[in-house]
């Protein structure tokens, strides 16, 4: 093919990547703000560090390394020392061993998540998720697999089933599953998530007698340290601990000390599959820099000073939704076209605007700009994240949101429901 457009340049792959709905959004809204309008921003998952601060301890750590001057490469897996830091912390916060061998670092939590895939899935294999779920559906894309989405409802908390994951078991190779979940907001109790342990135990049972490559579980969990009062975060080795050879495990400064800029993220495997891992990391080069990994070891090694500020950090989480939820429970139960799921961790709030009928329309995308437009008020419809069913279904992040925007931005919303009501 020729043409101005560079697809004759591109090989098939690069061709059929898609960019990100949530940055397009993103992007619009950014232009909106430049030009002096009132708009909120419930949209980026990202953290405002005017309103969210990475422990100062960190901080001091890290410059203090960089005044030493420690700036050359570091090994491909990790620093020992951060591998070492990284691994207690799972045991004591996780009850998952995996020794520091089983630690692998990456400069954020994408690396070591194209990692895992590329570990075990080969082209047409099926890479199952969890519909809507952030970005998996750009993965099966990047890794050539085979599509299997797994919707859920907001009966089940949009969260996949057991039943869900049963249904179409025999056809997957890797299985990811996000709790808290992003764009949801909602968790898995341990009732639900040792329903789906079990489905992929009983396959792998079957797959060992025929000699079938097992059902490998990647779990992503850089929300964990996130979670509402009353709400427990779960691990699938804590819920049946012979999941233990068949899981990997994501994690992050990224959101759990709100450092998206820093980018570290580190995968928890079985140490016997962690070789060929370390090899792809250092090929990519995605390794983080070298004093952002000394700060992190130095600040993983003292877990109570940790949770410390995870209490912190909840509270002010805390704070925004809490508001959010008032605010849409009260107009829900005016009778104005507005449901949420109640929060249980993250940074996001799972909102339906049930605005068809309305304002005579029929798709999300419309919607959402009636809200940018009316209300100043900028979320990201569910289709950014899989599920392409027009339902009315949003995403709003606080991430990035002051108190006084979040309240500032609610009254707006009422009135402006108020006007079409």
């Amino acid at each position: 093919m020729t043409g101005p457009d560079g697809e004759w340049y591109l090989s098939e792959l690069a061709n059929g990547i898609e960019r990100s709905r949530i940055l397009s959004i993103a992007t619009q809204v950014k232009k909106m703000k430049d030009e002096g309008k009132q708009v909120t921003a419930f949209t980026v998952g990202d953290f405002s560090p005017e309103q969210f601060q990475v422990p100062l301890s960190f901080t001091e750590a890290l410059a203090s390394v960089v005044h030493q001057n420690q700036t050359n490469y570091p090994p491909a897996a990790g620093l020992p020392e951060l591998r070492e830091s990284l691994s207690n912390w799972m045991i004591y916060k996780y009850g998952l061993n995996v020794g520091s061998e089983g630690i692998i670092v990456g400069s954020g939590a994408r690396p070591v998540l194209f990692a895992s895939f590329k570990l075990f899935l080969e082209p047409g294999e099926g890479l199952a998720h969890g519909v809507p779920a952030w970005n998996n559906h750009y993965y099966v894309h990047l890794n050539s697999a085979k599509d299997i989405a797994i919707e859920g409802d907001s009966d089940s908390r949009f969260l996949p089933t057991a039943d869900g994951v049963k249904e179409r078991i025999s056809e997957i190779r890797v299985l990811i599953l996000n709790s808290p979940l992003n764009p949801t907001g909602t968790c898995f109790t341990a009732d639900e998530l040792g329903a789906i342990c079990d489905v992929v135990l009983e396959e792998n049972h079957k797959r060992r007698k025929t000699g079938q490559k097992p059902v490998m579980l990647v779990y992503d969990q850089v929300y964990s340290t996130m979670t509402v009062k009353g709400i427990e975060h779960v691990h699938p080795v804590q819920v049946r601990p012979d999941m233990f050879e068949f899981t990997i495990t994501l994690d992050a400064i990224s959101k759990s000390l709100t450092a998206t800029g820093l980018r570290l993220g580190w995968m928890a495997l079985p140490p016997k599959l962690a070789a060929p891992v370390i090899a792809l990391i250092g090929h990519m080069g995605s390794w983080p820099a070298r004093p952002i990994q000394q700060a992190a070891a130095e600040t993983y090694s003292d877990p109570k000073k940790l949770e410390l500020y995870f209490e912190d950090l909840d509270s002010r989480i805390s704070d925004r939704m809490e508001i959010l939820f008032t605010s849409l429970t009260q107009m829900r139960d005016s009778g104005l076209p507005v449901d949420f799921i109640p929060p249980q961790g993250g940074i996001y709030l799972s909102t339906r605007f049930n605005l068809f009928s309305a304002l005579g329309v029929n798709t999300n995308e419309e919607i959402r700009l009636w809200l940018l437009k009316e209300a100043g008020i900028a979320v990201i419809p569910f289709q950014a994240f899989g599920l392409e069913d027009e339902s009315g279904w949003f995403r709003i992040s606080i991430g990035a949101v002051s108190v006084d925007e979040v309240s500032d931005a609610m009254v707006r919303l009422e009135n402006a429901l108020q006007s079409i009501h």
